[in-house]
């Protein structure tokens, strides 16, 4: 499998994780030290914090579904273009889109950030 192949595999593979709750194949792919920046929180660094930090973020919701529209490869990066829908635990729906940067070192997921088209969650 070339490395664009697996980027993109990898990068959709985050998305399928957060839509099923296992971060079983993301831990595989994630370097030790990755590092995660996301909207209105500190960096977060190291696997096992990333991956907390997915399960942390799912646990707000009643459900939430993501659907991925496109992936660019480029080198040792992936930009995923996606939509997501769900609802809060209080009953209130959610609904946005952005794309999420990967970079990838050694052919493992070293740095993750998210930016969205709609930030007003980072204020709740």
């Amino acid at each position: 499998m070339s490395s664009e192949t697996n980027y993109k595999k990898i990068s959709v593979g985050v998305f399928e994780a957060m839509n099923t709750s296992n971060f079983t194949e993301f831990e595989k792919n994630a370097a030790e030290n990755i590092s995660f920046e996301f909207p209105g929180v500190d960096k977060v660094e190291g696997a096992k914090r990333v991956i907390l930090f997915f399960k942390v973020l799912l646990r707000k919701y009643k459900n939430l579904t993501f659907s991925v529209n496109d992936v660019i490869i480029e080198k040792n990066k992936a930009c995923v273009v996606w939509t997501n829908k769900g609802e809060y635990n209080d009953g209130s729906l959610y609904e946005n889109s952005g794309i999420t940067l990967f970079h990838f070192t050694d052919d493992k997921v070293s740095f993750i950030s998210d930016y969205f088209k709609d930030t007003s969650f980072i204020n709740n």
